[in-house]
């Protein structure tokens, strides 16, 4: 268990091998003790003094483990001369005073028992204490050791779950892919496309070039392999543009759309793929849903540390019982992967009849992300992730 330092105070086991050891190490010296007077005398002044020490040892271990992780005297990210050396000058004062405390408690224990009188300023002078001295160093290494270990151990668990993390992100990109492909390959999507391009075919040719080009580009993004999980948001605009342009060859005059984004956010970065199975859902649902004239209108705007999307038509607005279907589902997945709790995705009921979907991010541009790393070249884009 860890307190807000980041200390993992001493487990049952840990505190059973503490015990252990101190335990042995009195019963140790105090079997030295019993054995090694040759007179035959049982000293139990001195006994008891090795126990009250080796006691004290063991409680004051866990609390030697805390300072050593509190006060880390090489700190990997942190070079700071002067923070080491405070940390080096606090473990010297701590390691005398617990020094001198441990001898000294020895000394009382024994001179009660009529062992030894006890002289605190010859004890000083004479630096008995360079004993316990040694003890305490040894326990702060080992504590140092420990310490180091648990933050190795973190950092491993910690890259597992990155990688773990990663892996899920990427398998939801790669099926935001496919079922964005999908939607573009729709037998229906195709061929009323290709109905109205044939159409244009002699009366405007650049018309149908124009057209075959968006086209090519949209399934040219959607199959793109080395597309980073996030985009600028300018690059996602440009994509639905050209979806937008697909879309008003499908229905024939019957799609209006708007895109309203103002230039100071179009840097920020958004998932890929991120807008597009959103306005899929807008058209398919409320704008094709109306007699006359769909529209979808696109907006975007900045509220303190966050960037919102909504996605407007002008269809019948929410049924009475609403369920995502595939496409947002994935989308509601692939903002959880990305962001956790910083981020909301829902749907409302728009006053003047229609639907409004409103996409909540944590804003941020690359530029801020190098800044944030403290690096001047970009970082390793994070893998993929599912969204529809």
């Amino acid at each position: 268990m860890s307190d807000r330092s980041g200390f993992t105070s001493p487990s049952r086991v840990e505190w059973g091998l503490v015990a252990a050891f101190w335990a042995t190490v009195a019963l140790l010296s105090v079997g030295q003790t019993l054995l090694g007077d040759v007179s035959g005398e049982v000293h139990w002044g001195r006994m008891a003094g090795e126990l009250i020490e080796y006691t004290l040892w063991g409680l004051f271990t866990p609390v030697v483990f805390w300072f050593a992780k509190a006060l880390p005297v090489v700190e990997p990210t942190d070079t700071k001369q002067l923070t080491v050396a405070r940390n080096a000058s606090l473990h010297l004062a701590v390691a005398l005073a617990t020094s001198v405390v441990v001898d000294l408690s020895e000394d009382a224990v024994e001179a009660a028992l009529g062992e030894r009188y006890i002289a605190f300023v010859q004890s000083l002078s004479q630096f008995w204490f360079t004993d316990e001295l040694v003890v305490y160093l040894v326990i702060l290494m080992a504590g140092f050791a420990r310490s180091y270990y648990f933050q190795q151990k973190a950092r491993q668990e910690e890259a597992a779950r990155l990688e773990e993390r990663a892996e899920a992100l990427q398998s939801q990109l790669t099926e935001a892919r496919l079922e964005a492909l999908r939607m573009q390959l729709n037998p229906h999507f195709l061929f009323n496309t290709l109905h109205a391009v044939s159409t244009l075919v002699d009366r405007d040719p650049a018309g149908v070039r124009r057209m075959i080009a968006r086209l090519s580009e949209l399934l040219r993004h959607v199959l793109d392999e080395e597309a980073p999980q996030e985009v600028p948001l300018s690059q996602e605009l440009e994509f639905l543009d050209d979806y937008f342009e697909i879309q008003s060859i499908r229905f024939q005059g019957r799609l209006d759309t708007a895109v309203d984004v103002p230039s100071s956010l179009r840097d920020a970065q958004v998932p890929n793929l991120i807008l597009q199975p959103i306005v899929e859902n807008a058209i398919k649902h409320g704008a094709s849903q109306v007699r006359g004239v769909g529209r979808i209108e696109v907006r975007g705007r900045r509220e303190d540390d966050r960037l919102v999307l909504t996605v407007t038509d002008n269809g019948p607005g929410l049924p009475a019982s609403q369920e995502d279907g595939l496409g947002l589902r994935n989308v509601r997945a692939r903002l959880e992967g990305l962001y956790g709790e910083p981020q909301t995705l829902h749907l409302e009921t728009v006053p003047d009849k229609g639907t409004r979907a409103v996409l909540k991010l944590p804003y941020h541009t690359r530029a801020s992300l190098y800044a944030a790393a403290g690096t001047s070249s970009p970082p390793s884009s994070v893998p993929d992730s599912d969204l529809d």
